[in-house]
């Protein structure tokens, strides 16, 4: 069961009231690499390369946000997401499963990453963490 639109508003208006606090962000990226190291081992080096250390920040931000989402929906952790739900969630037209199995996180990711290639890791983080739940 996919997460719901109206979680993942809440989700951000509250991650967004969080914002006013300086050192949420990096509370909130220390969080999701503690949590999915390899999942966020993965976004830096496939963002580092093309997009330096502001673009994988960024991502891994969102990673988070994603990952809240997720626990919210399930009222539990998401168990850690490894390279085989990576490996697994690799498979066909990522974005398009994303879209078809999360559609509320599919449209904050297509809301909030301008650049494809964070959109594409941030599907492949979506449904990585699916498969993880």
């Amino acid at each position: 069961m996919s997460v719901p639109e109206q979680l993942v508003q809440n989700v951000v208006f509250e991650v967004s009231q969080r914002m006013s606090d300086p050192t949420y962000a990096q509370l909130a990226i220390g969080n999701f690499a503690e949590s999915h190291p390899d999942a966020g081992r993965y976004i830096a080096l496939q963002l580092s390369r093309q997009g330096g250390d502001e673009l994988v920040v960024t991502a891994l931000f969102h990673a988070e946000v994603i990952h809240q989402c997720f626990r919210r929906h399930l009222g539990r952790d998401v168990d850690a997401v490894g390279f085989p739900h990576l490996d697994r969630a690799s498979q066909g037209d990522i974005e398009k499963r994303c879209e078809r199995e999360e559609p509320a996180l599919a449209s904050y990711v297509a809301s909030n990453a301008d650049d494809a290639n964070m959109r594409k890791l941030l599907a492949l983080v979506t449904l990585a963490m699916n498969d993880a739940a």
